[in-house]
């Protein structure tokens, strides 16, 4: 961890026009990082080839040590870093959107121009959905989710609205090359979208990373995330887009994101709709085990207020299909509801007594 006992913190809560700004400040414990300008701006994007975004903010020349982690020193490196925040934060309110898929809601980022978002897959939900997307400015278009990898919570959303222009997007910048001790800048939608308060913005750095520099899987920050602003995007303080928020830890301080780069690894894979993996903390149930010796597709015991027994499944019946999912055997069960998300309402059929029933099931979470 970056912090130790002798770090001290300081929130600050900055008005910028109608976006609100949550700076954090630590003091002890910063680990050097090396000079990044020049070799993230170098780099081609990694995800798509239409990457040449709008949100990246030229670095102020009094703001390079603090660029590698530093805290300001003194007032005029201050100033220069709100001006800094203040800027990128007029910058990504146009590309940082909420997400509406389902029951699920969160936040995204648009980065292309024909309208690809990156989310959370938690988000995002199973491939071939409808979901709405809407803008800074209350916007509500039409999209559909695309791909996404539950091992490591990415999604991938396109929006499907026309438009004559290029949607604005992100500037993308390259997770492998990020240091512990770095400045971030969060944003997203926290408790959905709100004309009365646009984008949300939190400043922070960059706690751990997880994983090979050239494979992490995911970043930790102290930029306080809450509720709604899963899929939402971390940029540097450029407005180079280096992660997406995943989940939150047992401190509203200790917060999880998807580096940039998991999204590049599997752009084609996400592109084409395919869904794998199981979501860390997110694994569905639906509450039911087969009969012993037995492989057969049959409900040998429910679990007592299970989804399934709150959906009517009873022991004894045979299971015919899961949203849409035929299922001749047991395996078939477990390996349809694992395409599926907690929350998702499903229609599960079954056969009882000879006669065919269609019961609506909400898929539970292993807890």
């Amino acid at each position: 961890m970056l912090m130790n006992t002798k770090t001290s913190l300081v929130d600050r809560n900055i008005k910028l026009g109608g976006l609100l700004v949550v700076v954090t400040l630590l003091g002890g414990g910063i680990l050097p990082a090396q000079d990044l300008q020049q070799r993230v701006a170098a780099k081609p994007a990694v995800v798509s080839p239409d990457s040449s975004g709008a949100t990246y903010i030229a670095l102020d020349a009094k703001l390079r040590q603090v660029f590698k982690g530093d805290v300001p020193n003194g007032l005029e490196e201050l100033r220069a870093l709100e001006t800094q925040q203040s800027r990128v934060a007029e910058a990504i309110e146009k590309v940082t959107v909420n997400v509406q898929q389902g029951s699920a809601q969160g936040s995204g980022v648009i980065i292309t121009g024909d309208g690809y978002v990156l989310t959370a897959a938690h988000v995002a939900g199973k491939p071939g959905r409808d979901a709405w997307v809407v803008l800074s400015d209350g916007t509500r278009l039409p999209a559909k989710t695309m791909g996404m990898n539950r091992n490591k919570d990415a999604g991938l959303i396109k929006i499907t609205a026309t438009r004559s222009a290029p949607w604005p997007h992100a500037t993308l910048g390259h997770s492998e090359e990020l240091e512990v001790g770095q400045w971030c800048i969060a944003a997203g939608h926290p408790g959905g979208w709100q004309a009365d308060r646009g984008n949300v913005i939190r400043v922070g750095r960059i706690l751990a990373i997880k994983g090979e520099r050239r494979s992490a899987h995911t970043l930790f920050t102290d930029c306080t995330l809450i509720g709604g602003d899963s899929g939402g995007p971390l940029f540097t303080l450029e407005g180079k887009l280096i992660g997406i928020h995943s989940r939150i830890g047992t401190d509203m301080q200790d917060n999880m994101h998807v580096p940039i780069d998991v999204f590049a690894a599997d752009w084609v894979r996400l592109k084409n709709g395919e869904a794998w993996g199981v979501l860390p903390g997110y694994r569905p149930i639906i509450g039911v085990s087969p009969p012993k010796d037995s492989d057969a597709a049959v409900v040998g015991t429910v679990v007592p207020k299970s989804p399934a027994a709150q959906a009517g499944v009873a022991e004894g019946d045979i299971i015919l299909s899961f949203d849409g999912v035929k299922t001749l055997t047991f395996k078939d069960l477990q390996l349809a509801v694992q395409q599926t998300l907690p929350g998702d309402t499903v229609l599960i059929e079954v056969s009882r007594d000879g006669q065919a029933f269609r019961f609506p099931l909400t898929v539970g979470v292993e807890q």
